[in-house]
């Protein structure tokens, strides 16, 4: 769905968009805090031979767990000992290869789509959707094409296999007024490629945001303090548990997450192709089939929209000073009808995390840690370069 437009990506849209209600979620989150308990031994054996982590390759690996539960419905391993094997990790790294000819082709199909696709050029290497089609070929035939009972995205993309076809709203509908409707034809192929979406869009991005949340905590014992404060009133309050409510109670935290990916926004440029001849109020005429390309970047870190832009500062987010923040100003998860469809699914990961981390360590800068950082240009979301070094210390 991500790289689709047109009619093809309003049906896709429109029927995946249910699997992320706040009940599917729900009912998924028994998977995220079976993964929570495995980071938490993973970290207590990894601390008895040295308390300073690498956390961007931790929380990759942790997510890559989560991502294989919920989407896939296997156990990855990826939090095991001698990961460096594990073809999950494999296909992760290649996914999000960072090589010259990968960010040609990043730019290439950002600018010159058309030229992009005549030229028969793939984001991704045959061998990765070799890989997943045939792991999710076998899910599906053990399975029996069937719901299992999991709740997991597999689950929900399999209720379209009870139907030959998908049907949608036609892009058109809202400037012609009619009333059109788009089927898409349900096959493995249609369904792998949903499942592939769910784990490139949610797996490294998903990581990489947790980590920057720790590296702007370390640095800012104030914030990490209150956190942590309103962490342990939330296990007072559930009793010890980690549950799905957790992802809203915490209002604190959630302005962290906000302010770091204000920060650190996952993509820094997000590209939009004009529809229909659109003039602007102030007379520019954008002509169909133009690409915008939009600076969220620029944007969040301009002090004209964000005083003072370069300090982590989680109250822009909170009270009546998040009232100030200007529309459009602030777009971690883009905006309109293609927002990130799964924003609410990516903080249940992020925000377990950090639960299971904090309710057993605080964290500290070392001598390997930035001071600030230099992001990759060939990425296709916002890397830094080098690894983010941290110290755990026990709270008991």
């Amino acid at each position: 769905m991500f790289f689709t437009g047109g009619d093809q990506w309003k049906v896709l849209r429109q029927n995946l968009s249910p699997m992320f209600s706040s009940k599917k979620l729900k009912n998924m989150f028994y998977l995220i805090e079976v993964c929570s308990k495995t980071i938490t031994e993973y970290m207590r054996s990894e601390i008895q031979h040295s308390n300073v982590i690498e956390v961007r390759s931790l929380l990759a690996k942790y997510t890559m767990d989560c991502i294989g539960n919920c989407v896939f419905g296997v156990n990855t391993g990826t939090l095991g000992k001698n990961t460096d094997n594990n073809p999950f990790t494999i296909m992760g790294n290649k996914i999000f290869d960072i090589s010259t000819y990968r960010g040609f082709k990043m730019v290439a199909r950002a600018m010159w789509p058309s030229i992009f696709y005549s030229l028969q050029l793939k984001m991704f290497s045959e061998d990765i959707n070799k890989f997943f089609h045939n792991l999710l070929t076998d899910v599906f035939k053990t399975r029996k094409y069937k719901e299992s009972g999991r709740h997991d995205f597999v689950d929900l993309l399999l209720c379209w296999k009870q139907k030959d076809f998908i049907v949608g709203d036609s892009v058109s509908n809202n400037i012609k007024g009619e009333k059109s409707q788009v089927q898409i034809k349900v096959d493995d192929e249609c369904l792998i490629s949903q499942c592939v979406l769910l784990f490139a869009a949610g797996y490294e991005t998903t990581a990489t945001t947790t980590s920057f949340i720790l590296y702007e905590l370390a640095k800012h014992k104030d914030a990490q303090i209150r956190v942590v404060k309103e962490i342990d009133e939330y296990y007072e309050r559930h009793e010890g548990k980690i549950e799905f409510e957790s992802i809203n109670e915490m209002p604190y935290l959630q302005a962290c997450i906000c302010e770091t990916l204000r920060l650190y926004p996952v993509l820094g440029v997000i590209t939009r192709e004009v529809f229909e001849d659109y003039t602007l109020p102030t007379g520019l005429l954008l002509e169909k089939g133009t690409r915008i390309h939009i600076p969220i970047y620029h944007n969040q870190m301009n002090t004209k929209y964000f005083p003072n832009p370069e300090e982590f500062r989680p109250e822009r987010f909170l009270g009546e000073e998040k009232k100030n923040i200007k529309p459009y100003t602030y777009l971690p998860f883009g905006e309109g009808p293609r927002m990130c469809i799964g924003m609410r699914f990516a903080k249940m990961p992020m925000v377990t995390a950090l639960l299971a981390i904090f309710k057993d360590y605080r964290i500290e800068t070392t001598e390997r840690t930035p001071k600030s950082f230099d992001f990759e240009p060939r990425a296709i979301s916002t890397q830094p370069l080098g690894g983010i070094y941290l110290k755990f210390l026990s709270r008991n």
